[in-house]
């Protein structure tokens, strides 16, 4: 309905999961992070818990696109306690049969399928989707079934992944046999306030429209009515896009968000938060859009208004450069995102988030700034190429040695001395690569930068024409 109207490749707040439009703040990088340590350190159990529509699913998804191509994952979903035996389910969703089979038939099948994967040095993981509704019973028969690791090498990996019950499930005196075999554990909470503004820009980016179409005040309002639930802000966010599009408003403001969920809850369904300010929102002169992005702190907007208004986003980014080297980073980036909205300054202020997040030691956030810079392909080499180094310092620093290493490797095709690549790509290459071609074809075509990494690819070969 209202794509075209903003220019818009696809829907950007849909509800379905998509592990494309995962927005990877703070919150969901250190769950990904440590999912990703317990497969490569070889937990046999690992558990993530989270709220409905906090972004489980979507990290699962995500988990499997960049991992299936080196074990065989199954996903079990929507399995309940009142079924007899889950091992038929597991079957299923491993492609091994969709009959019924005797129990000792399918023991027998699933013990050799192991056995052969594990000859091709390839583990099996079990993720099990709303693992709360199993019960105790069904829990008790994945746990039997790990059994089946014959103590030298890991065959099996399970991951169970659900709803706050299912920690609740396991924190029982008969699951503690269960419980002492989780390595891995981690309850995933709602977005923050500047990550649901970021999400929300994140999203639209992805969608091929622009960022800014909603303004601080219109991304705080709907991180106050969801907050920060991801199901909750695509509600909010789309609906607020139709308004919009009703309107014929090509900015979305805290205004549009408040009428929009006023309409919304009506049906007395949705579970918004803070409801009680829609009215007086709703009917409030409009804000001054002049004046988006200036949500700053007190260091930041204690110069006059008109003053503000005045600059330019160039003067903005010099401003931006002078919080930076006084040490107030947080300040700095806030600023940054603003100044982003200038198409011809987007590298430049995501590069600087970046480096700030770097000051800041909160890599995760450096990575996903950084990533977003060099979405960009008109960005300077020269620059291009810093951004890519610190890229992968930061990869490296946060375990991802592959991806790390293939960022070095770009920069080494097209400046081969710069700074310390080649020593870096030496000590990497201890680290143990992708055993056969189609799998790290395939791994890097699902990586989650690797559609980025692809760009600079294109750009650096364009460069050298």
């Amino acid at each position: 309905m209202y794509e075209s109207f903003y220019q818009l490749k696809a829907k950007p707040f849909a509800l379905l999961p998509d592990s494309s439009f995962l927005y990877q703040g703070t919150e969901h990088q250190a769950a990904y992070s440590l999912l990703e340590y317990g497969i490569l350190s070889e937990a046999p159990f690992m558990v993530l818990t989270g709220d409905p529509g906090v972004g489980k699913t979507s990290l699962l998804q995500k988990l499997i696109a960049e991992h299936g191509a080196r074990h065989k994952i199954g996903l079990v979903t929507n399995a309940r306690y009142d079924i007899e035996q889950l091992l038929p389910w597991i079957l299923l969703s491993l492609g091994l049969s969709t009959k019924r089979l005797d129990p000792i038939e399918a023991y027998h099948l699933f013990s050799e399928f192991l056995s052969q994967e594990s000859k091709r040095s390839r583990r099996v993981i079990l993720v099990i989707d709303e693992a709360q509704s199993l019960g105790a019973e069904l829990l008790e028969e994945l746990r039997l079934l790990s059994n089946m690791n014959d103590g030298r090498t890991l065959r099996l990996q399970i991951l169970l992944s659900g709803q706050p019950d299912l920690y609740t499930l396991l924190q029982r005196i008969d699951m503690t046999q269960f419980a002492q075999r989780i390595v891995v554990d981690y309850h995933l909470k709602p977005l923050s306030e500047t990550d649901t503004a970021n999400c929300i820009r994140h999203r639209l980016h992805v969608a091929g429209g622009r960022p800014t179409i909603f303004t601080d005040q219109a991304c705080a309002l709907v991180h106050r009515l969801s907050q920060g639930n991801p199901r909750l802000i695509n509600q909010v966010a789309d609906i607020a896009l139709t308004y919009g599009y009703a309107e014929q408003a090509r900015t979305i403001t805290a205004k549009l968000v408040a009428q929009a969920a006023i309409d919304r809850i009506k049906g007395r369904i949705l579970p918004f938060a803070a409801t009680e300010e829609l009215v007086d929102l709703a009917s409030a002169p409009d804000e001054p859009l002049e004046h988006q992005g200036s949500n700053r702190t007190s260091s930041v907007a204690d110069e006059p208004s008109e003053a503000n208004s005045s600059r330019s986003p160039e003067e903005d980014y010099e401003r931006g450069m002078v919080l930076k080297e006084q040490g107030q980073m947080k300040e700095a980036v806030e600023l940054f995102h603003a100044v982003a909205r200038d198409k011809s300054l987007w590298f430049k202020a995501y590069a600087q988030v970046g480096f700030c997040y770097v000051t800041m030691r909160e890599p995760q956030a450096a990575i996903q700034a950084f990533c977003t810079a060099l979405d960009d392909p008109t960005a300077p080499l020269e620059e291009m190429m810093d951004v890519l180094y610190c890229l992968g310092r930061s990869l490296e620093s946060v375990g991802k040695a592959d991806q790390a290493r293939e960022v070095y490797e770009r920069i080494n095709q097209s400046t081969p001395s710069f700074r310390d690549v080649s020593n870096r790509l030496q000590q990497l290459a201890k680290s143990p690569k992708p055993s056969r071609k189609g799998d790290e074809q395939l791994t890097r075509t699902h990586s989650w930068f690797g559609g980025i990494i692809d760009n600079v690819q294109r750009f650096l070969i364009g460069s050298h024409k």
